[in-house]
């Protein structure tokens, strides 16, 4: 089973960012495809924060509209939300301390943790990931 980062959804809805076609197909053939997929509503949160957000896009997307796109996802049959459970918090700490984690970082440790615990596959843009040891991290570049 997979979770996929924030970047990844950004980059699969937003038509102005770069390599936008690539991840519209890979979440498309995810989301048509017969295969579970994990999500978090702490990433979809983050999503909704970074496309309305003025100072990140010039041309924002309208909140109705973003939420709509959340909702795909949250509604989706194969979709299993996620939760932090109770060996959550050891394993952030433990991350933290390995990776001597700081500011923005913190939120990406925090995701790793839960990707741990809940043994799934973390999909991401963001190849800072592959450093996070016990973490099964693909990184997705076209």
């Amino acid at each position: 089973m997979t979770l996929c980062d924030v970047n990844i959804y950004i980059y699969s809805f937003r038509e102005d960012v770069l390599n936008h076609a690539f991840y519209s197909s890979w979440l498309n053939e995810l989301l048509n495809s017969n295969t579970t997929f994990a999500y978090t509503e702490l990433v979809l949160s983050s999503f909704l924060r970074i496309v309305t957000h003025p100072k990140i896009f010039k041309k924002t997307t309208p909140i109705k509209i973003a939420l709509e796109f959340t909702q795909v996802i949250r509604s989706h049959p194969m979709g299993l939300s996620i939760m932090p459970g109770a060996r959550h918090w050891e394993i952030f700490k433990q991350l933290s301390k390995e990776t001597n984690a700081t500011g923005n970082s913190i939120p990406d440790i925090y995701l790793a943790a839960l990707a741990i615990e809940s043994e799934v596959q973390f999909i991401t843009a963001d190849k800072g990931f592959k450093k996070i040891k016990g973490l099964d991290c693909l990184i997705l570049k076209p």
